[in-house]
């Protein structure tokens, strides 16, 4: 009678989860938002999703010039690992565990477990377990539907679906066990030594290592199959075993646990004349919050990453890789830029109210994330000389263009930004301050290069060289002239101070 009482006590406890769960859908923020909003969200997914289908729709035709000896399918699947090992990378960075939705209930007397096996079960619907369906469904139509059969079409999709549930419960079992930083640095150099010893020291093994794991799929290999499985049977074990030791865990503060007083390189902040206060402050926002701290912890990974990219992306031309230099050129001040002003939301009465130099306060700013964009760029530099010694110059001077006119941009269009941020909240998928006008913004800044493009097309000049000049010229010009442009950003921020600090206690 008892165990039958517990049953349906679960059963019930199960329902009110479920039922939980679509009404914080229902009621999210984001739906909340402008219809404007909503349509530019829907149709930056549906950029996203046409771009994975048109490549899985090209990429056998790359794959078929790039190994001509190999059938499109067999080359793909010579790269399979390679793509899973660049997925659980991603994951590691992005990935969350849904624990927010079980925060609520873990003060109830509640069974724990159910708790636990509602959270993993809840994690399988995340957008990390299906993207790459958008790649794959065309490729292997045109691979293996259309010259094979529909068996082999679903084998391979299982199969891939099942490297990915590989990821997705290595992840959970990261984030959910209760030293999961040591466990998450452990992966990370596991990664890093897959990653060199597959892309440099034993490509050749690798790769046939990984084919013959797509021929298993497409034979329907059951030992090929049951392998992932059975892992992804264990890391949900172990996972549900370390969730019901580290739930009280997350009960705590999502902030950076640094230490209260300043650390040394706060002091020598600190000690800068005139511009070491503000660069003191601004360390420890970037640094000591969950959302700003994110990019900053990844930084060092995109340091290596593009100029890996960069080193086995085919093609000769830089004129594909424009838009993402702009993104990674200037270093984490093009991200956190985005948002100026915005990430003092909390602290706007006191600045508003206070008798604060503006002129210095954005001028230290402006200082600050140039120097950390060229502490940042300065090693991408070098590995960029090693792995693709055209693309030195083109970045070096897209860094000039980054830091003069696109920091010039965002910071006196962010004089207008009156959304108040927590920095606090969670670091990946975040709408929070995002609006309309910023994301036009962003839009114009990404895209402005296309100008120079056209410019430097014209000129008797290879199309590298024309871009280095071009770019760097014009971020030099920005550069000199920094004063008279954050001059008058200043006079801006002044005259609307006021009308932002309504707008921010509006959103308290």
């Amino acid at each position: 009678m008892q165990l039958k009482q517990t049953r349906m006590s679960t059963q019930l406890m199960i329902r009110v989860l479920l039922h939980h769960g679509w009404l914080s859908l229902r009621r999210a923020h984001y739906f909340g938002r402008s219809m404007g909003i909503k349509l530019l969200m829907f149709f930056a997914g549906l950029i996203f999703i046409w771009y994975l289908y048109m490549v899985g729709m090209m990429l056998p035709g790359v794959l078929q010039s790039v190994f001509p000896w190999k059938p499109p399918h067999e080359a793909f699947f010579s790269l399979l690992v390679y793509i899973y090992i660049a997925d659980l990378a991603m994951r590691l960075l992005v990935q969350k565990v849904p624990r927010q939705l079980v925060r609520a209930y873990l003060p109830l007397p509640v069974s724990r477990k159910t708790l636990a096996s509602y959270i993993l079960i809840r994690s399988w619907f995340s957008l990390f377990n299906f993207y790459l369906f958008a790649l794959l469904v065309p490729l292997f139509i045109r691979t293996l539907l259309l010259p094979f059969s529909a068996t082999a079409f679903w084998s391979a999709l299982l199969g891939c679906f099942l490297m990915g549930g590989v990821n997705h419960a290595l992840v959970m079992w990261i984030k959910t066990w209760p030293s999961g930083k040591i466990v998450t640095i452990a992966a990370a150099i596991l990664i890093a030594t897959a990653g060199v010893l597959g892309g440099v020291v034993y490509p050749g093994q690798f790769m046939d290592f990984s084919a013959s794991i797509g021929d298993g799929f497409i034979a329907s290999d059951p030992v090929v199959f049951m392998l992932p499985l059975m892992a992804i049977a264990m890391l949900q074990w172990i996972s549900k075993k370390g969730l019901l030791i580290s739930f009280y865990d997350w009960g705590g503060a999502f902030s950076s646990t640094g230490p209260a007083g300043s650390t040394r390189l706060e002091k020598r902040f600190a000690k800068v004349p005139v511009h070491g206060p503000f660069w003191e402050l601004e360390w420890k926002l970037i640094t000591r919050n969950r959302r700003t701290s994110a990019g900053v912890r990844q930084w060092p990974l995109v340091i290596i990453g593009v100029p890996a990219i960069l080193y086995f992306a085919p093609g000769e031309s830089i004129a594909q890789y424009m838009v993402m230099m702009v993104m990674i050129a200037g270093g984490y001040g093009f991200y956190h830029l985005q948002y100026s002003f915005s990430w003092e939301s909390r602290f706007f009465d006191m600045i508003a109210s206070r008798n604060i130099d503006v002129y210095t306060f954005i001028l230290s700013k402006y200082y600050f994330y140039c120097l950390l964009g060229l502490l940042q760029v300065i090693p991408m530099l070098a590995l960029l000389a090693l792995a693709r010694p055209e693309m030195v110059f083109p970045m070096a001077g897209m860094y000039f263009y980054v830091t003069g006119p696109v920091f010039a941009f965002l910071l006196n269009t962010g004089v207008g930004n009156s959304t108040r941020i927590d920095p606090n909240k969670k670091a990946s998928f975040n709408l929070e301050g995002t609006s309309g006008t910023l994301f036009l913004t962003i839009f114009a800044t990404m895209f402005s290069i296309i100008f120079l493009m056209t410019i430097a097309y014209f000129l008797p000049l290879p199309i590298e060289t024309g871009m280095s000049l071009l770019t760097g010229l014009t971020g030099l010009v920005f550069i000199m002239l920094h004063r008279q442009w954050i001059q008058a950003t200043a006079a801006k921020f002044n005259r609307k101070k006021y009308h932002n600090l309504n707008k921010y206690r509006e959103k308290q």
